[in-house]
């Protein structure tokens, strides 16, 4: 890409043409899905549609967001990008392979270990610090590879899981992908911004058709494209906030990139964390499925898939900023706070729920109770006049 050209150009061209490019070849995945019989089947309870639905999607955010940054990343400029596109490629295989034919979770976490292995060891491209974070500073070398490996394969399986209603997981990973890129332009990191950008127009390509009611699904091709790509960009975010062109006025420190790292992915991040913690405490294996996703609480209150999905994403900004205003005064401080709000936020949603879904028999039995302890209470009160005593 000639060096002439304005890094505002680039970034907009390269959003505008992954756009375009998903959005040109999204109606061509569904006719091909249709006339091959290729789709998501309403297999089981957990499922919420109800028709066959083509889930292949996540081929046309793959070749839109690989297409365009092979165009517009230079290796010359950025050599971690040739790991970065392979390990991606080896997800993109995984993926579709089982929305096809289905694969063993062992086999798809093998995988995406694999995938990540390639950007730590091959790009080098970990977390070397926690900079004060829960008091850890730097971290010894084969720690900081483990923790990243294994924080690549969290966050990729975050945003599989939160994929359960139309539009969610695109919405949530659209808007990580355009923050993370606004925050490396404006930081200088044009590569780094590039990619995030080229993957956010993708994504937005692909939610023209999934929007509600949705006409394709990301599937697992999608799903695990779209979580390694964010969590690639966050290791690259709290490492480069270390250098000279890091901080600035969105980021003020490496510990902030830390934070908004972790706040732009809190809503998957927690939504799963929150979902395998409870499992366990029941004694049920943490991949074990359910309908206890934030999205399956807000569909229980009636919400729409459109009302659920602006929801989650109006709570995700809302610790967005929490992190951003509170980054200079404590990153403990954050961290709690973000923590408490999510907390609480999800605590209202539980008790509405169970008020919402309470069998209405236990409802009318216990204003019956109340009834009748009221009359007893009448009856056996002598300051309590009876009705039945003439004034």
């Amino acid at each position: 890409m000639p060096t002439f050209i304005s890094p505002w150009i680039l970034a907009l061209a390269a959003f505008v043409a992954a756009l375009l490019l998903a959005a040109f070849a999204i109606p061509r995945i569904i006719s091909v899905a249709h006339s091959k019989n290729l789709f998501d089947q309403p297999d089981n309870d957990r499922k919420i549609h109800k028709g066959t639905i083509p889930n292949l999607g996540g081929i046309g955010i793959f070749f839109a967001y690989i297409i365009v940054t092979s165009l517009f990343v230079k290796p010359t400029q950025f050599p971690q990008w040739t790991y970065i596109s392979s390990a991606t490629l080896i997800l993109f295989f995984t993926g579709m392979k089982d929305d096809l034919v289905s694969m063993t979770p062992a086999k798809k976490f093998l995988l995406q270990a694999i995938a990540a292995a390639i950007v730590v060891f091959f790009a080098d491209l970990r977390i070397t610090s926690f900079h004060g974070l829960f008091g850890i500073y730097q971290l010894p070398v084969p720690v900081s590879q483990g923790f990243t490996i294994i924080g690549c394969i969290f966050v990729t399986n975050a945003f599989n899981l939160i994929d359960g209603i139309d539009g969610l997981a695109g919405s949530v990973s659209a808007m990580a992908c355009l923050i993370l890129g606004a925050v490396f332009f404006l930081s200088n990191h044009n590569c780094e911004a590039l990619i995030a950008l080229s993957m956010g127009g993708a994504i937005c390509g692909f939610l023209l058709f999934n929007k509600p009611p949705a006409r394709i699904f990301m599937g697992d091709t999608g799903a695990l494209v779209i979580g390694f790509t964010l969590s690639v960009l966050c290791v690259l975010l709290i490492e480069s906030a270390g250098t000279a062109t890091g901080v600035h006025r969105v980021v003020h420190s490496p510990v902030g990139a830390l934070l908004l790292s972790l706040a732009v992915l809190f809503a998957p991040l927690f939504d799963t964390f929150r979902i395998f913690a409870a499992r366990i405490i029941k004694g049920n294996s943490p991949f074990r499925a359910d309908r206890t996703h934030l999205h399956h609480y807000l569909l229980d209150l009636g919400l729409s898939h459109g009302k659920a999905v602006l929801t989650i994403l109006t709570a995700n900004v809302f610790i967005l900023l929490v992190a951003y205003f509170l980054q200079d005064i404590n990153p403990h401080l954050v961290v709690i706070t973000m923590t408490l709000v999510a907390m609480g936020l999800f605590g209202v949603l539980f008790y509405m729920r169970q008020q919402k879904i309470s069998p209405p028999t236990h409802r009318i039995a216990k204003r019956s109770l109340r009834r009748t302890a009221h009359k007893n209470t009448r009856k056996s009160d002598p300051f309590i006049p009876s009705k039945n005593v003439s004034r």
